[in-house]
């Protein structure tokens, strides 16, 4: 009976290497990819070459250059490996993202789980490639954070002050990489407090806390009072979207993993007789995940991306009480049913390939557009598309989103907003580079259509759909006696994945 056990432990870890190879052999596919495979990529490239150049992200906003509102570690790591490049950022997501799925098979195999079933969580996660949106191996934060992020609640379980300790650091680390994983200290403490005791609480608290405000510190003096502006007035001017906080986030976040979810919950009520500690950990951040993923999703622009945490902490948690079920009753009659919903699941996350990968089309399309931008004579903006005049050898253009998120109805940033528009109008750029969707700001006041690349080739796969469609010159101004100050531009539109806008809501 125990070689039964054994043998159908296999089942779900077949899957999840299958799983494995299948995500590997399209990450490895994708990280080549020379141009955006979604928007903000090039925009974080931006960030990585002034990390390279010593240059400050967090400063007042211009038409030059306007930065993310995330914190600066992703920049900062990417340019540890060389000159900015779309393999080196996606290579370190790709690293974030099998970081966090380690973290799951270690979380679920502590909590007494088989391998079979721990190995299976970590497959868990990453099936929900397609369910946040594609965005595991991007140039963006995302990942590299819940690297951090999962491995620093993992150890934190273990509740000894090595581990305690680690926990805090790696949680200061996903804090500099994305800020919103700081609400997770505040279950991973109260958990150690009083279950523990409140002399590891405290540890965890010094490891956590303390790097966390010198590093904020730092930056904030640094930047001369800018960082902190970024990172909490900005996005707290702007909007949250009710429809996506109720139910619609709820919705995403139960249907991503439904079956493994639902035996989990089902054996729970059914089994589990009592209430745990080590339990009110696991749903301690389960709770804090969904929190999170409800405030994030419901930001202005916040889209399936920002589910990540809840996919993880969904994935650790089933894991984990199927592993108890098992652990309880070591019999295949249980462990069958347990494996084959496991496989099931991984099965039922499938995705189309097609739909994730650029074409040697999108490749030879977008040198074409290079080739053209690097015959420009003087500088060209492509706010939609910031790092592609770098690669024709020009200055970068400030991304596009950074503009949005400042441009908000009581913003601190509300007035620098104006500095592109004052730019178009002195026409300080050569040419003007856009998608078909409005620029606004000016453009067409200022500019004149002049050429276009026909197609759908190079548009982004995943968020913002866009590509480079249409070349924009300078128009010849009649000369006016005296120059009036432009007029305010009206305000934007709603930016949310499905009208022009920012793709990611964090606060």
């Amino acid at each position: 009976m125990k070689h039964a056990q054994n043998l159908l432990q296999l089942l779900p870890i077949a899957a999840t290497l299958v799983l494995l190879g299948f995500l590997v052999q399209g990450f490895l596919a994708r990280a080549v990819y020379p141009f955006d495979i979604e928007w903000m990529e090039g925009g974080m490239l931006v960030h990585v070459l002034r990390v390279r150049e010593g240059l400050g992200l967090y400063i007042e906003p211009d038409a030059d250059f306007i930065p993310y509102i995330y914190p600066p570690l992703y920049p900062w790591v990417c340019g540890l490996f060389g000159e900015p490049s779309y393999l080196i950022g996606r290579s370190v997501s790709m690293a974030g993202t099998l970081a966090a799925a380690g973290a799951a098979v270690f979380a679920v195999r502590k909590e007494g789980a088989a391998w079979g079933i721990a190995v299976a969580a970590g497959g868990l996660y990453l099936s929900c490639y397609g369910a946040s949106g594609f965005f595991y191996d991007l140039v963006r934060a995302d990942s590299l954070a819940i690297g951090f992020a999962a491995w620093s609640i993992a150890l934190c379980r273990q509740a000894t002050p090595r581990t305690v300790i680690a926990s805090g650091l790696l949680l200061t680390l996903a804090f500099v990489a994305k800020h919103n994983w700081a609400m997770f200290g505040l279950p991973m403490l109260l958990w150690l407090g009083f279950a523990r005791s409140w002399r590891v609480a405290g540890i965890f608290a010094a490891a956590s806390v303390i790097p966390a405000l010198v590093v904020t510190a730092g930056i904030q003096v640094a930047s001369d009072g800018h960082y902190l502006t970024y990172l909490l007035e900005v996005p707290s001017s702007h909007p949250l979207v009710a429809e996506r906080a109720w139910p619609k986030s709820e919705i995403e976040l139960l249907e991503c993993l439904k079956w493994t979810s639902g035996l989990a919950a089902i054996a729970g009520l059914v089994f589990v007789k009592r209430f745990t500690r080590d339990a009110a950990y696991w749903l301690a951040i389960l709770g804090m995940a969904a929190f999170a993923c409800i405030l994030m999703r419901a930001h202005h622009g916040g889209y399936i991306n920002v589910l990540m945490p809840g996919h993880w902490a969904i994935a650790v948690c089933g894991g984990a009480m199927l592993g108890r079920v098992t652990e309880r009753w070591q019999h295949p009659g249980v462990m069958l049913p347990v494996a084959a919903v496991l496989c099931w699941q991984i099965w039922d996350n499938r995705w189309d390939p097609a739909k994730t990968m650029p074409t040697a089309e999108d490749a030879e399309a977008g040198q074409v557009v290079i080739d053209r931008i690097a015959e420009i004579e003087g500088p060209v903006f492509a706010p939609h598309f910031p790092w592609y005049p770098v690669l024709a050898g020009k200055e970068p253009s400030v991304p596009l989103i950074s503009l949005w998120d400042i441009d908000h109805k009581g913003g601190p940033y509300k007035p620098q907003a104006r500095s592109v528009r004052k730019a178009l109008a002195e026409q300080r750029w050569a040419a003007v580079i856009t998608p078909d969707k409005k620029l606004r700001h000016g453009l067409e006041e200022y500019y004149e259509s002049s050429e276009r690349f026909s197609g759908r080739a190079m548009l982004t796969r995943t968020g913002y759909r866009v590509k480079p469609t249409t070349i924009w010159v300078p128009k010849d101004l009649d000369p006016e006696p005296d120059e009036a100050p432009a007029p305010a531009d009206p305000e934007l539109p709603g930016d949310t994945p499905e009208s022009p806008g920012p793709v990611e809501g964090d606060i």
